[in-house]
Order: C-alpha cells, then sequence, then structure tokens
C-alpha cells in the first residue's frame, strides 16, 4: 500500500526521532513523498508494535530502499537505552554494558579478570582449558552483573555475577557431545526416577530436596527433568533417562 504524507506528518517524525540509517538529511527538507507502509516487525520471533509515550502505535514504513522506525520502542524492546537531546534534535542510543559502566559506583566494580576467575573455580574448570566466547558487563533488575559465556571440553558454561559483591546470581552449563540412545529406547534400558534424583542429589549440595521429576522426551531423547531446592537456591537439571548423565545443570541463587 503506498501513501502520501505532508509536512504535518515529518514533524511528527521528527518528535519520535526515528532510524533512518544513511537518510537523515531527508528530514531536514519539507516535501511530500510516496512511501510504503504496512511494515512489520519481529522481535525474537513474535510480532512487535512499537508505540510512543502515550501508547499510541507509531507508523513504520519504507522509502527508497530505507525502513523507518521509532528509535525508542525498538532499542528499547532490545535492552538499550535511549535518552533525547532536544537542544541538538540527537537521539541518544547507549548499550547495556555502556550504560552501566558509566554509573557512578564503576570505581567499586570487581574487575571482568576477577568475575572470571570467579565462573571457573565454580565450575571446577582451569583456565587454561576455557574458551570464553562472551564477557559482558550489564545491568539488570537495578544491579551492575557480569554475563559470562565460555567452553571447557565439550560444556557449554553460562555464568551471570554481581559486578560488586561477585556473588553468582545465576549459572548454567550444557553437556552436547555424548553418544545417546534414540528416543526409541524401551523402558527396560531407563534408568528409574528415583535413580535419576539420586543423580542430581549426589551433584547437589547437601540440604537440598527434589521437588519436581518428570519423564520428558527433549532433542529425540528420554530425559528426567529434575528441580531441586535448599537454602533458598533452586536447581534445574535434565538427566537422560537411558544413561543417567546429566545433561544440563541450572542453578538460581535468587535475590
Amino acid at each position: 500500500m503506498k501513501h502520501g504524507f505532508g509536512r504535518g506528518f515529518f514533524s511528527g517524525v521528527l518528535a519520535a526521532a526515528l532510524v533512518v540509517g544513511l537518510g537523515v538529511s531527508a528530514l531536514a527538507a519539507s516535501r511530500t513523498i510516496t512511501v510504503d507502509d504496512d511494515i512489520r516487525i519481529t522481535l525474537n520471533g513474535a510480532r512487535f508494535l512499537p508505540k510512543d509515550a502515550s501508547g499510541k502505535s507509531v507508523p513504520l514504513f519504507s522509502y527508497n530502499g530505507t525502513t523507518y522506525a521509532p528509535v525508542r520502542a525498538i532499542c528499547e524492546a532490545a535492552g538499550l537505552q535511549v535518552d533525547y537531546d532536544s537542544a541538538s534534535y540527537t537521539a541518544v542510543v547507549t548499550t547495556a554494558d555502556a550504560a552501566a559502566a558509566a554509573r557512578p559506583d564503576t570505581s567499586g566494580y570487581l574487575s571482568s579478570d576477577r568475575a572470571k576467575e570467579i565462573a571457573l573455580n565454580d565450575a571446577g574448570v582451569a583456565a587454561a582449558d576455557a574458551v570464553f566466547l562472551k564477557v559482558r558487563l550489564d545491568w539488570d533488575d537495578g544491579r551492575a552483573e557480569y554475563d559470562l559465556e565460555f567452553y571447557a571440553g565439550s560444556t557449554e558454561y553460562d555464568y551471570e555475577i554481581d559486578a560488586l559483591s561477585g556473588a553468582i546470581r545465576s549459572s548454567d552449563r550444557d553437556c552436547d557431545d555424548f553418544d545417546l540412545p534414540s528416543s526409541g529406547a524401551g523402558s527396560e534400558a531407563m534408568i528409574t526416577a528415583d535413580r535419576a534424583k539420586q543423580i542430581a542429589l549426589d551433584r547437589a549440595p547437601a540440604g537440598v530436596t527434589v521437588v519436581k521429576c518428570k519423564l520428558d522426551r527433549d532433542d529425540g531423547r528420554l530425559v528426567y527433568e529434575i528441580e531441586l531446592r535448599g537454602n533458598s537456591v533452586e536447581y534445574e537439571c535434565d538427566v537422560n533417562a537411558v544413561t543417567g548423565v546429566i545433561l544440563d545443570w541450572e542453578v538460581d541463587y535468587g535475590d
């Protein structure tokens, strides 16, 4: 569908601070143009409908090969910080790690090397055996934390570590290279639920109890999905129902 937009439309465009790619200078002139509208956006696979500060839908359109969308609605949905400098007509976009680093208490933050050391010690992995894919200072629920991701052997590790205290906020590990039987394995080849629970309890600290154990199918294999709790900490793990191997282990330390 095509529509003509005049001067009034461009006033609204400037007030909303649109993302315009390389076509910023086009907004400096007052003219009537023909655009393609009915443009749609998806965010993580779901349709996203951008709105302004008052909750009204903001139009998206394509003109001369460039798609125009509202900066604030799009960037904030993607976890970026957005401010607008009305004096210079500038939309100021800041990534989460840069925003966290600019806060006044930054001097008290752990170094990224210290955050890596904490994660490696908890995982029981030597620094020489780890390959880090991500070490990023982020801001989550009003606190600064390091988001770390690394591999060691066949296992992937993910950690969130409080940037001030060094406390581990959450941890997760996935084991990927086992030659697992197909989903057609009969019940006679499976370990029992009680055995799967014991495997999980052996991995967890003392004082932890199982609150859920469910047999499920994941990626073509049978697994026991187990939840445990103890000392205000929650644990989740997947145990292969045939081999007894722990495929995934996640820890949530809460607030």
